[in-house]
């Protein structure tokens, strides 16, 4: 695998036209010869720091124009000899937003996408970056449910548009999920949107206006950038330490800056996984409400814990809303998302859904709402901690002398890159070795804020086999102990 690099400083025009002119140039400049394998798609958009759609379009202007193959399962290969390059010709481009909104981060390649010539590993990668969740028994636990409610009225039911939210036993259904996780709600103070993701975009929609200033901690979910980037809003990171973000930092930002809401990852934060203590909890409800902020309470792997602080929306109900989904407690394949959502701003989250995705869909909201009343959504949630539990035993043993930062029930780990490598050099060498992680870069909101130390993310449940995973981990520890032990800063 070549480490080429392309290089866009300079270059005007879109980035996908940018990319394509630099890799025309290395053509006939010899620095790439036919043959020769341009870097993963996704690894290289981390690299430049543009989106992965920017990439991919990319890619295909330099198949279109003959100069590069793709070949399935296998990546993209210069195909045009030496000192005969023609440029292909710009093509009409959609908005940047629009290519962000599409390629969040951790809406990675999935093992079907090879069939489409996108699997930016092959076949044989090991995939350690995408923060998918178990879902092994899924199958057999959803075909339970929908066996139970196959009836030819339930699906007439949930075959039509709904009002307003959707049916009350679906509410029902959410209140009674969001009951098991610490979290006590009226159904009538339930939105059910299309996954996690989809339900934060409908918070930022309902509180926020274009130019509105959204903070965040240093070190955040990347997918809170991509989804306020096309409704015009600014994210910017905040100071954050072991508990996760320091209250000093959002007083002050409240009084220097003004933010409209503040999006947060109290319990096993990504990347970091720190627990917020309740006591500080207390802190930032309180900050919030003096300065009229609003709080997105992002819990997506709260359910890992079984028993966690008290959320921040139980201690200031009326300025939070909070969001989780059933994609990583129980199947990404549902898309069911719940907020709780304040007293008196329902009208505003309904608009917001129904100008966006206009509503869930009622037939999977049933499928779901099923899985919670018959108890197979639990039983993915036990077997979840249980085989998370399983795999983070695995982790230490193999990299626990790396010092990797991470809790017995989080399906992820935050590792600083050994010394003697910096952050790209570490990612490249994993790469060369088939192994994928997710650089720290990717999670830095403000690069003013970057740690004095590069890390990478490490992700447990993408790989479904333990034998792969274990061969995975294995491979990262080979790769650090070769490091030379130079120091390093980073990069």
């Amino acid at each position: 695998m070549t480490i080429w690099m392309p290089e866009l400083r300079g270059r005007s025009g879109p980035k996908y036209q940018a990319i394509v002119d630099a890799i025309a140039d290395a053509v006939a400049q010899g620095d790439l010869t036919p043959g020769t394998k341009l870097p993963p798609q996704r690894n290289l958009a981390y690299d430049l720091g543009v989106t992965l759609g920017t990439v991919t379009r990319a890619y295909q202007e330099l198949e279109r124009s003959g100069m590069a193959r793709g070949e399935v399962g296998r990546g993209t290969f210069i195909t045009v000899p030496t000192g005969r390059v023609e440029r292909a010709a710009p093509t009409p481009s959609l908005s940047e937003n629009i290519d962000a909104l599409r390629s969040s981060v951790d809406m990675v390649p999935s093992p079907y996408n090879s069939l489409y010539g996108t699997d930016f590993m092959g076949s044989e990668g090991l995939e350690l970056a995408s923060n998918y969740p178990l879902t092994q028994g899924v199958g057999a636990l959803t075909q339970r449910a929908v066996e139970r409610i196959n009836h030819e009225a339930v699906w007439d039911a949930v075959s039509r548009y709904q009002a307003h939210n959707g049916l009350g036993p679906h509410l029902e259904a959410g209140a009674q999920w969001l009951s098991g996780l610490g979290v006590e709600s009226k159904p009538g103070d339930i939105l059910i949107a299309p996954g996690g993701q989809a339900a934060t975009q409908i918070a930022l929609m309902a509180l926020a206006q274009p130019g509105d200033l959204i903070v965040a901690e240093a070190l955040s979910w990347p997918g809170i950038t991509v989804t306020a980037a096309p409704l015009g809003l600014r994210v910017e990171g905040l100071a954050m330490d072991e508990d996760g973000l320091v209250p000093d930092a959002f007083e002050q930002a409240c009084r220097d800056r003004a933010p409209r809401l503040l999006y947060l990852l109290p319990t096993l934060q990504n990347p970091t996984t720190s627990i917020m203590p309740e006591t500080r909890r207390r802190q930032i409800a309180e900050i919030a409400r003096k300065y009229g902020v609003f709080i997105i309470e992002d819990d997506v792997y709260g359910f890992l814990l079984g028993q966690v602080p008290t959320p921040v929306h139980c201690l200031a109900p009326d300025i939070t809303v909070y969001v989780t989904s059933l994609s990583k407690a129980v199947s990404p394949g549902l898309r069911v998302g719940y907020l709780i959502v304040p007293q008196g701003r329902m009208a505003a989250f309904v608009g917001a859904l129904r100008s966006s995705t206009l509503m869930a869909s009622p037939i999977t909201v049933e499928i779901a709402s099923e899985m919670i009343r018959g108890g197979e959504a639990d039983e993915m949630m036990d077997m979840q901690r249980r085989e998370v539990e399983s795999r983070q035993q695995e982790l230490m043993r193999r990299l626990g002398h790396l010092n990797p930062r991470t809790h017995p029930r989080s399906l992820h780990a935050w590792m600083p890159v050994p010394q003697g490598f910096t952050g790209p050099e570490f990612r490249t060498r994993l790469l060369e070795r088939g192994v994928s992680v997710t650089p720290g870069k990717a999670f830095v909101m403000d690069d003013r804020l970057r740690p004095d130390h590069p890390h990478v993310r490490i992700c447990l449940g993408a790989e479904h086999d333990r034998q792969r995973l274990d061969r995975a981990l294995a491979i990262i520890a080979e790769v650090a102990a070769a490091s030379s032990a130079q120091p390093t800063t980073y990069i």
